[in-house]
């Protein structure tokens, strides 16, 4: 009966008067409507009762019959093909379901009006909007939402930095960011978050792909490998070495306790000792190095890159900085690691192993200042990446071969940078960053000016209520007013006693933090035992001047034959 109901508006009669259940209501309550249409009736039979009233009354129209809410519905599920609202279905009926709407839908690639009309052939029925709320609960999903292109793109940065090339697929299908970002009309810069990556949602899957074909392995120009690095320092200062809210100098003095970073100074002390002819000592102190050098791909950070970078380019030997890019080239090709920073190494190996050294040595260079002078907004940098690292410019080292280029590099910095908001008050983290602006601020002003001076005492007076190891910050405040008093007094063309009495004063207090002991991360100190025979020997003081060459002798036959890095850091 209800399919044979046609509907023409010009046949409906309006009745003011009606009331319509509505089906989403409930059946008790009913809604007013402003016009009711019924369609077009066929006279009825009359009962006795009929005929008797329209004998006696006026002729009427015949009353329209008003649809019911059923009708309305079986009528408008016929017409649509879907199910009305009422016609819920329970979790059950819609899991009975699943493997087959997934199919059409994801397998199949099917558009949702095609499966909804295939489904309705198998007699289940359901609204649009029914569909795509249990896709959202079943994770059903053929496009990229920005929330998973966020996901996706912290999962490959972390697996970046340490070497692992990236997939993502979606219902067996690899996933497309890039044209994701396209459409958008963004890089995927701007939508980086900070933090370690989420899960990712249950339809995508994170895979590594196959190798790359030997051709893709070459190595690249000098353009590309410039951008590689690049690259490198993009995704390991994504990959957090600290908490984003450590306080910026505070990531560099955790550095300090880092096993890379023994590694990397143990290779550094070496190079001393061969540069001095202490072989022996210089071959042992160089295996241990290189013992820890594959924690640049199995614990790598930004910190431990830029490390590596400053190394290499203040390195007196040759040998070890050929052997650094060999050993990690190779490391990389024998245990199969790939990604952005295995190419890196390789392709310095491959240029290195194809120009000369001093053509090699002003790329690394050029590589290392265009590093420090990239706007981070522009190159996907997190924000204050840079003042991070400006204290790994300033490591100390014994000896300073290439003193030009390294204050070049040093003169990038600006302390400026460095503090967010006021000056922190707990001594603790005070004396960090007045140790670090003196480092700075010295090496830049070649230990001139009075803000030099009332640093370093304000650093040593610290010192005296912090718990824990301070060598370093005194080291620091001690040097500092040695080549502070060494200006003056070579200003006066050496005339100035005192200033050169102060300046030997502060370095003999400065050798003495490790005389007569030997610790692998003070190694720079034996640096300063050798300039203090140097500044005794330029005053005509031949008797201090020997003096400390003995005393340097001594400390050369401290340090052991057999040593074996502990696991000790200055902070840590």
């Amino acid at each position: 009966m209800h399919g044979d109901l046609t509907f023409t508006v010009d046949n409906y009669v309006p009745d003011p008067n009606a009331k319509m259940l509505l089906p989403y209501r409930n059946g008790s309550v009913s809604t007013p409507v402003m016009q009711t249409f019924s369609p077009e009736t066929s006279p009825s039979e009359s009962s006795p009762s009929d005929t008797t009233s329209s004998s006696t009354s006026p002729k009427q129209d015949p009353e329209p019959v008003k649809p019911t809410a059923i009708h309305m519905q079986t009528v408008f599920s016929s017409q649509t093909g879907e199910a009305h609202p009422s016609q819920q279905h329970s979790a059950q009926v819609w899991e009975s379901h699943k493997a087959e709407i997934r199919r059409l839908y994801l397998d199949e690639n099917r558009p949702l009006k095609e499966v909804m009309a295939i489904m309705r052939q198998k007699g289940f029925r359901a609204t649009v909007r029914m569909y795509k709320s249990r896709f959202d609960k079943w994770g059903f999903s053929k496009n990229n939402s920005k929330k998973d292109v966020i996901a996706m793109l912290q999962v490959q940065r972390q697996r970046n930095a340490v070497g692992k090339r990236t997939a993502f697929h979606r219902n067996g299908k690899e996933v497309a960011i890039d044209a994701y970002l396209k459409r958008k009309g963004i890089s995927q810069y701007d939508l980086v978050e900070p933090g370690i990556a989420e899960k990712l949602p249950e339809n995508l899957r994170c895979l590594t792909p196959p190798p790359e074909s030997p051709k893709a392995l070459q190595s690249p120009g000098n353009l590309s490998l410039q951008e590689l690095i690049l690259q490198c320092a993009r995704d390991l200062a994504w990959n957090w070495y600290c908490p984003p809210d450590t306080p910026l100098v505070a990531c560099a003095a955790h550095y300090r306790g880092d096993e890379l970073r023994c590694a990397i100074t143990d290779i550094t002390n070496a190079d001393w000792l061969f540069s001095i002819g202490q072989y022996e000592r210089g071959g042992v102190m160089c295996e241990q190095g290189f013992r820890s050098l594959h924690l640049m791909f199995k614990k790598p950070s930004i910190y431990g890159l830029l490390h590596l970078l400053i190394t290499v380019l203040d390195a007196s030997n040759k040998g070890i900085v050929k052997e650094i890019w060999r050993y990690l080239a190779a490391y990389a090709a024998t245990v199969r690691i790939d990604g952005p920073l295995a190419r890196l190494f390789q392709g310095v190996w491959k240029f290195l192993s194809t120009h000369d050294y001093e053509e090699y040595w002003d790329f690394i260079f050029e590589c290392t200042e265009k590093l420090l002078l990239i706007e981070e907004q522009h190159t996907g940098l997190p924000a204050d990446t840079l003042p991070r690292l400006y204290p790994i410019i300033f490591i100390p080292r014994a000896y300073q071969y290439k003193s030009q280029p390294y204050r070049r590099l040093q003169s990038r910095c600006d302390f400026s940078k460095l503090v967010q908001g006021p000056m922190p008050t707990a001594i603790e983290q005070l004396t960090v960053f007045q140790a670090t602006e003196l480092l700075i601020l010295g090496n830049q002003t070649l230990w001139q000016g009075e803000r030099v001076f009332q640093l370093a005492n304000a650093v040593l007076e610290n010192t005296k209520g912090i718990a824990y190891n301070t060598d370093f910050f005194v080291y620091i405040a001690l040097t500092s007013l040695a080549h502070f008093h060494r200006h003056r007094y070579i200003l006066s063309e050496r005339t100035d006693v005192a200033s050169h009495e102060l300046s030997v004063h502060y370095l003999e207090r400065t050798v003495g933090l490790m005389e007569g002991q030997w610790d692998p991360d003070m190694g720079y100190l034996l640096g300063e035992l050798e300039r203090l025979k140097h500044w005794y020997e330029e005053a005509g003081d031949s008797d201090a001047a020997e003096s400390a060459n003995d005393r340097w002798q001594k400390a050369l036959e401290a340090i052991p034959k057999d040593f074996i890095r502990g696991k000790k850091g200055i902070l840590h």
